[in-house]
């Protein structure tokens, strides 16, 4: 595990934005993992997969990572290859499978149009699927170099008009609303790594 940190903060290092998104990620994607009930193990993985599930954006070159505007088709086939980076670098850790696979797969679709698989509905890990809606709220609630973060009322009513449109798992965007909506915020978890 200290080598896992250690990869994570050298990439806390890099990019302040990064490292503040990785520990936000985290925490919601704890905060629904407990909400659907997970077990010890699965909630270990969990925390420890949404962690380090941009840990490939180290392979990323900054003028594309930092970019303050929208990215042209290039930069973007090259932004996509992060979670095989992730996966690449786990890979080569004894204890990673659980949570390589989990960062591999955090921007799978549950309609199958996601990268880098084109995995779909149910074939995409769970805790992926966890991480992929709690990498999302954090995306629009957060400031980013090309935009303002956005406040959680539009941010849910985006996530509320997407939930059937393919990018997430249903069930789990509806459970992860109903937290919001509860008022359950980033604080409201529990860290096992």
């Amino acid at each position: 595990m200290g080598i896992l940190f250690a990869l994570a903060k050298a990439l806390e290092a890099r990019d302040d934005n990064t490292s503040s998104h990785s520990l936000n990620v985290t925490k919601y994607s704890m905060l629904l993992g407990e909400h659907l009930g997970l077990d010890t193990e699965e909630l270990r993985s969990l925390s420890q997969g949404a962690l380090l599930h941009d840990l490939g954006k180290i392979g990323i070159p900054d003028d594309i990572l930092k970019k303050p505007g929208n990215l042209d088709d290039s930069e973007f086939e090259i932004i996509k290859k992060h979670p095989t980076l992730t996966s690449e670098i786990l890979d080569s850790l004894e204890t990673s499978d659980h949570f390589a696979a989990i960062a591999r797969s955090h921007h799978e679709r549950w309609d199958g149009t996601g990268y880098p698989d084109g995995l779909n509905g149910e074939n995409i890990p769970l805790l992926a699927r966890i991480v992929a809606i709690a990498d999302a709220w954090d995306a629009m609630t957060s400031n980013r170099v090309y935009r303002d973060a956005m406040s959680e009322n539009i941010a849910l009513d985006i996530f509320e008009r997407e939930k059937d449109s393919g990018q997430w798992d249903p069930y789990l965007t509806d459970k992860f609303i109903e937290l919001i909506r509860q008022g359950k915020g980033s604080n409201d978890y529990t860290m096992c790594v």
